[in-house]
């Protein structure tokens, strides 16, 4: 997701914080970039992680509006595990403070492979440690407020839903009227389920929804939830109404849009056909919906 998120107090800008980018050692092999998928893994398969942070204190200070002397900041680095877009599993969070002469963070860890699952999950954030005394009207002042974060997930194995997330202006986007206000708009065009999914499917989130982009860059599990059952049910339904989709629910190709359909179907309805799924649209449509919603459960097997 871009970074355009409209915080109510001033954040690190990019030039104050330095993040290298995160390595992989799979059992002691060579130091590699962390890349989409790591390949090779199993559960016996230990896995390090490494990465250095370093902040420059003055330059936070000047982006944040608290002097230097008043500045305290800490680092965090939350290690999670599981499917699906939010860690069904936490395992380690670890913190540290930063200090004058002391800015520079470089972070090791190794990681069990029998406590892992199909994701490994990086957050990093910088905080507010303590509450300065002096600042400005715009400075955050409270103890753990996020200033700075990235996020890395690293599939192990299987497979996981991707598609692109960014924020956009819906009214322009959209050519006025009411849909300009929506919290988010996915752009698709269905038909053509043959498509790669990655490729087929974009969601913009309103820029002007300051509440809601706070709420997902948060990761706030019910906003999460809602989001992803509107994309699944928005697909699905169009999926079903497509003559060909009870051949398509067992031959469409890995990756493509329609086989990602297919797979949410069946894990909503295990055993079932098109046409039964069909007829719950048709004749119970706020069923299908419900169960869309119920599938979309952070943390549960999209």
């Amino acid at each position: 997701m871009n970074r355009r998120v409209a915080f109510p107090f001033l954040t690190l800008s990019g030039s104050a914080v330095d993040a290298s980018a995160w390595e992989i050692s799979l059992d002691g092999s060579e130091w590699s970039a962390a890349g989409e998928f790591l390949p090779h893994w199993d559960s016996s398969s230990d896995i390090r992680i490494r990465r250095t942070l370093r902040l420059d204190l003055e330059l936070a200070a000047s982006d944040l509006g608290i002097p230097v002397d008043q500045l305290a900041l800490s680092g965090s680095v939350r290690i999670g595990t599981g499917q699906g877009r939010l860690p069904r599993l936490i395992l380690t969070r670890t913190r540290r403070e930063f200090r004058p002469g002391d800015t520079s963070w470089e972070f090791e860890r190794t990681i069990e492979g029998n406590a892992l699952s199909m994701i490994l999950d990086l957050q990093t954030e910088i905080l507010l440690a303590n509450a300065p005394t002096e600042s400005s009207a715009l400075s955050p002042v409270h103890t753990g407020d996020r200033l700075w974060s990235d996020n890395a997930r690293v599939r192990l194995e299987g497979e996981e839903p991707r598609f692109p997330i960014e924020t956009a202006d819906l009214v322009q986007m959209l050519g006025g009227g009411i849909a300009g206000a929506a919290p988010w708009h996915l752009h698709w065009s269905p038909g053509d389920w043959t498509r790669d999914f990655h490729g087929a499917v974009r969601l913009y989130l309103n820029e002007k929804s300051g509440e809601v982009l706070r709420r997902i860059e948060d990761e706030d599990p019910a906003t999460i939830q809602f989001l992803l059952a509107d994309v699944m049910s928005q697909i699905c339904e169009r999926f079903l109404a497509d003559p060909e989709a009870a051949t398509m629910m067992h031959a469409a190709e890995p990756g493509s849009l329609g086989a990602q359909a297919a797979t949410w179907l069946r894990k909503a309805w295990p055993g079932k056909d098109a046409s039964f799924i069909r007829s719950v649209l048709e004749s119970r449509p706020g069923v299908f919906r419900s169960t869309m919603l119920a599938l979309a459960e952070p943390g549960g097997d999209l």
